[in-house]
């Protein structure tokens, strides 16, 4: 394919000046190596040995005249070189300006299915949100089919993107033994997005064998929840019983998924057409309540990338089942398309997609549910009468079972070492709030050991940690072996950055000392010689302060772990 036809066929604006010069508007100049006409390597080796782009023209030069790319092809795709980043190929697509569309009817892909509904969709949600921001879209849903796994990232993705996630979910649902239909749903409240954990759990674990959820667990579960009626549920249910309608009242809004798109086998097309038309004469007639929205099943960004679900599909099941080579992403020109040819007017036309889509991006506006990544859920550890009567609190319970294990197990010509690797790997462990953590592991690990259940010496990484070792959750003293804690936990990822901040030492006697009121009501003595280091106002950046020069509204700036407990145990 040559360049221009890439372009083309990828929608991107794009002016040609010259033979060597490309333009492409909102990205930039790039310098067209076509290496297959001229006979090029795409690499080169230096004197020194090291491997470069092997660029026909002079980088510098390129620079100085305001070409910061190069396009190269390789293999059936083309892609470009930023000349000014470490060499990295990247595929011209979703660059630039996408050409404009005839209509301006504003459209949402919800149903999208990306890599993680294994052996069935394909591309990472963040290539998901790439097309989408190109394409101008304000607001993008992932729906795989029973699995929820990708939703985290995607949020996080759309978000980096500036475009509003929406949660959504495909499901079979049960009826009863003879009738069963397919369908989706769309979160639009955080209790919606508890009762799609709860669908996820009733499918995947209390009926994993049909990957199936029954209807009364599902009705009882719809608060939240848009629910779409698949594309053949015209076929699979009568629209216009009343248990249908019934639906209304347990869901926020229920509606019926429209989905043209052409399938390679007509039989399956046939379907699709016969459960569109069965919905259509229900709808004129007034016999069926259930409103249409466009939601076009996407499981690959481009047409060009089809193949991708017929080889997943091959090595899930041998088959390449419900095939189509037009399931893509689709802007609202190629929407329209698919649609345009089952109406008699074009008015008629119009008037059905524009309120369909409407209703789509209804559902995406109402989307108001996240995921909070602010927290830290762990759960805590819920301690016995007998060792709340011995230990207290579960900080000291920690403490008194380190100090336990350091005196059970550390070697006696080599305790002091033990014991310093102990306090910081206790340290982190408390700075970073995972005491709770590790003691719901030590009572699981030592449960499974009374009760006969083999439970591996090292666990992975935790085989690097003293303190697991202290506690018994791991059989591998990893001084002996010179393990690094940091393989288990690097305090940078914890968000554990090394900083001067205030730290509470041991009591010491002081008959000079300032009462210091903290924000939770709690006032501590201090030496009036201690220092703080807070923020002060008036101040670009934290200054070191004695006690006896606090001043009204200092914020000091306490140690993580002394906020954590420290204060709340004095």
């Amino acid at each position: 394919m040559t360049l221009q036809e890439w372009l083309l066929e990828n929608k991107i604006q794009h002016e040609f000046i010259g033979r060597d010069i490309c333009r492409i508007p909102n990205f930039g100049d790039c310098f067209i190596q076509d290496i297959y006409e001229d006979n090029m390597a795409l690499f080169k080796v230096t004197a020194d040995g090291e491997v470069r782009f092997n660029c026909a023209d002079s980088t510098k030069g390129l620079i100085g005249d305001g070409v910061r790319y190069v396009i190269v092809p390789f293999g059936d795709n083309w892609y470009y070189v930023d000349l000014e980043k470490d060499f990295k190929l990247e595929i011209l697509k979703y660059v630039g300006t996408p050409e404009p569309n005839e209509s301006d009817i504003e459209v949402c892909n919800l149903a999208c299915h990306d890599a993680y509904e294994l052996l069935n969709g394909s591309f990472l949600p963040k290539d998901w949100v790439r097309k989408a921001k190109w394409l101008g879209h304000r607001y993008l849903g992932i729906a795989n089919k029973n699995t929820m796994a990708s939703l985290y990232n995607f949020q996080k993705e759309c978000d980096a993107a500036g475009i509003k996630p929406v949660f959504g979910y495909s499901f079979t649902c049960r009826v009863n033994t003879d009738t069963a239909f397919d369908g989706k749903v769309f979160v639009q409240t955080q209790e919606g997005l508890q009762h799609l954990l709860r669908i996820q759990k009733a499918i995947m674990v209390d009926n994993v064998e049909s990957g199936e959820i029954p209807y009364e667990e599902l009705e009882r579960l719809g608060k939240g929840l848009v629910l779409i009626l698949g594309k053949l549920a015209p076929s699979q249910l009568d629209m216009s019983s009343a248990w249908v309608h019934d639906m209304k009242k347990h869901f926020d809004s229920v509606f019926y998924q429209v989905d043209l798109t052409e399938y390679k086998a007509p039989r399956i097309d046939d379907a699709v057409i016969s459960a569109f038309q069965d919905y259509w004469s229900l709808r004129t007639c007034d016999m069926c309540g259930i409103p249409p929205v466009i939601m076009n099943d996407c499981y690959y960004l481009d047409k060009s990338d089809a193949k991708n679900k017929i080889i997943l599909n091959k090595i899930a099941c041998g088959a390449a089942h419900e095939q189509s080579d037009q399931q893509f992403f689709r802007n609202v020109d190629e929407q329209i398309c698919v649609m345009k040819d089952f109406f008699e007017s074009e008015e008629e036309f119009i008037y059905f997609f524009k309120c369909a889509s409407e209703r789509a991006i209804r559902i995406a506006e109402g989307a108001s549910a996240r995921f909070e990544n602010t927290r830290n859920f762990m759960p805590k550890y819920d301690m016995l009468p007998e060792e709340k009567a011995k230990y207290g609190t579960t900080h000291n319970m920690f403490n008194q079972l380190l100090q336990e294990g350091l005196d059970r197990l550390a070697p006696k010509d080599r305790y002091e070492k033990y014991k310093q690797r102990m306090l910081l790997e206790k340290y982190i462990i408390e700075s970073t709030d995972n005491i709770d953590y590790l003691l719901v592991q030590w009572d699981s690990t030592n449960w499974c050991r009374r009760n006969g259940i083999y439970v591996g010496c090292g666990r992975g990484s935790a085989a690097g940690s003293l303190l697991l070792y202290l506690l018994g959750i791991t059989l591998v003293d990893p001084l002996k072996y010179s393990l690094l804690f940091e393989r288990f936990l690097l305090p940078e990822r914890a968000g554990l950055y090394l900083a001067k901040t205030t730290k509470i030492q041991q009591p010491i006697s002081s008959s000079y000392y300032i009462n210091v009121s903290l924000e939770n009501g709690r006032t501590i003595k201090f030496d009036r010689d201690a220092k703080f280091l807070v923020n002060r106002e008036g101040s670009e950046a934290p200054i070191e302060v004695y006690a006896d020069e606090l001043k009204p509204g200092d914020d000091i700036i306490l140690d993580n772990k002394d906020r954590l407990f420290t204060i709340n145990e004095i």
